[in-house]
């Protein structure tokens, strides 16, 4: 795909999009990238990423490599959501001790107004994806109802947490930051972070780097060989993390099921904090209305 410099701008805004997604936990930076159409060009270079790309070095240089790798889409994608990833990681942990009600009800919203949209990139209509969807929606929920857990602060275990984290990033609905919760290395990374401490941050970029060239090889031989089987599963994981992004939450073994599910009034009740239904449906909507608009600027739509 051939684009021009201004072209790059909207992929710029979608990356910072997805770093933003990734800072919450219950919400994966791959389900923006799906809902923003960018995720199978964004597996199918990072796949492009490795050691046969030296050979592209040496025959075509500099330039022949960033061609090969799709160098300019990576740079636009990647420089937003680095750049968002650090911006905002203290006002998202801000919200999220603030307003998580509000916050949890607009990322509901896009994902469940996204499910549908992302179905319909499948390029057949086969009864079989509704089992792949199923089996996908079943792993999805399973992860969400993992329990968190403690873990060392100990650099290699910041390395594996970035390469386990990171692998999920890109999957839709798998939460890489709920991952970092459940492994107990959410809040390390969230205050090594905002206290730029590069030791930390290095160790968990460099897994990060080894999780996410393994994955997206992974995948896009998945979307070669197994398209629509593939976006059935992933858009099963997107169903199954609504479970872990109800807005109205209780403490273990309250409301309704394992996550303590519950009206906001019950909510409110038990809790002592505002249920804000008529906040939440609203941000609920502005989620449903900032997917729809991500829809209208995906220009290209597999198998179009």
């Amino acid at each position: 795909m051939i684009r021009r410099p201004i072209d790059h701008l909207p992929l710029f805004f979608k990356g910072a999009a997805m770093g933003v997604a990734d800072t919450v936990p219950g919400v994966s930076g791959g389900t923006v990238a799906f809902i923003t159409g960018i995720y199978e060009e964004l597996i199918q270079s990072l796949a492009r990423l490795g050691p046969e790309r030296v050979d592209d070095l040496r025959e075509h240089g500099l330039r022949g490599l960033w061609s090969a790798i799709n160098g300019n889409f990576l740079l636009a994608v990647f420089s937003g959501l680095l750049i968002a990833l650090f911006s905002v990681a203290e006002l998202m942990n801000w919200l999220i001790s603030h307003h998580r009600v509000l916050l949890w009800a607009f990322f509901f919203g896009m994902i469940a107004a996204s499910v549908p949209l992302v179905l319909m990139r499948r390029r057949e209509r086969r009864p079989m994806h509704w089992l792949w969807l199923g089996l996908g929606a079943a792993v999805g929920l399973g992860v969400t109802l993992l329990g968190g857990g403690q873990t060392p602060d100990a650099l290699w275990m910041v390395f594996l947490a970035g390469m386990i984290a990171i692998s999920a990033m890109v999957l839709p609905g798998i939460s890489g930051s709920f991952l970092l919760l459940v492994m107990g290395q959410y809040e390390v990374m969230v205050r090594a972070v905002v206290e730029r401490d590069v030791l930390m941050i290095a160790a968990f970029g460099t897994g990060a780097v080894i999780g996410i060239l393994i994955i997206a090889r992974i995948l896009s031989r998945l979307f070669r060989r197994h398209h629509d089987a593939t976006v059935a599963v992933l858009t099963g994981f997107m169903v199954g993390s609504l479970n872990a992004l109800w807005p109205w939450q209780g403490p273990p073994g309250t409301g309704v099921g394992p996550r303590g599910h519950m009206l906001p009034a019950q909510f409110e009740a038990l809790t002592g904090q505002a249920g804000q239904p008529a906040l939440g449906a609203l941000c609920c909507a502005a989620g449903i209305a900032v997917v729809v608009a991500f829809s209208r600027l995906d220009r290209s739509r597999p198998g179009t």
